[in-house]
């Protein structure tokens, strides 16, 4: 009887049969195979999973490394999957479905992925990533406070005083000087 685990993005999981459609719906139901609990069925929407495993077996012949490439698949709880995917990701309305195939290849998993979970799939040139620029450990506060020093620059104007915009006051002005 094939089933699917349900992965949630709070740790939880739940086995059940698997979704009829590729996620082209935005909830799930399905009957609850786990065994101990009072639940028969699951109405789940997709916001809650962080993925479905659909399948997760050995390869059957050895992986053929030119059809695949190396991913690493980013979570927005900051869980990374690393491993090789066939050139095929079937998106579909709500998520993206893929099979990939664990670093060492002794394992393959079939995948549905909510958008909702899903920060990015990276494709890697190699297994070593160096550290992103972006990753320092200050760049945040630095950020923040020049977006701050530009929103103060912009509300008082260079010589620190606050600019007040009367286009029509100051036209009176202008052609009352003019005039005299």
């Amino acid at each position: 009887m094939a089933h699917a685990i349900y992965c949630f993005l709070d740790g939880e999981t739940l086995h059940g049969d698997p979704p009829r459609r590729e996620l082209e719906f935005p909830v799930i139901e399905t009957k609850v195979h786990n065994l101990g609990t009072n639940n028969r069925g699951a109405f789940v929407p997709l916001s809650s999973l962080k993925y479905v495993l659909l399948d997760s077996r050995p390869p059957s012949n050895p992986v053929d490394m030119s059809r695949y490439q190396r991913v690493a698949i980013h979570f927005v709880d900051h869980e990374v999957l690393r491993g090789y995917s066939d050139r095929l990701i079937r998106p579909s309305r709500y998520g993206v479905t893929l099979s990939l195939v664990s670093p060492d290849q002794s394992e393959v998993k079939d995948l549905a992925i909510p958008f909702t979970a899903l920060k990015g799939i990276f494709y890697l040139k190699t297994w070593e990533g160096g550290e992103s620029p972006m990753l320092e450990s200050d760049w945040v506060p630095r950020v923040l406070e020049a977006r701050e020093q530009e929103q103060v620059r912009r509300q008082y104007g260079p010589a620190g005083k606050p600019q007040r915009r009367m286009p029509l006051l100051e036209r009176i002005i202008r052609r009352r000087k003019i005039a005299e």
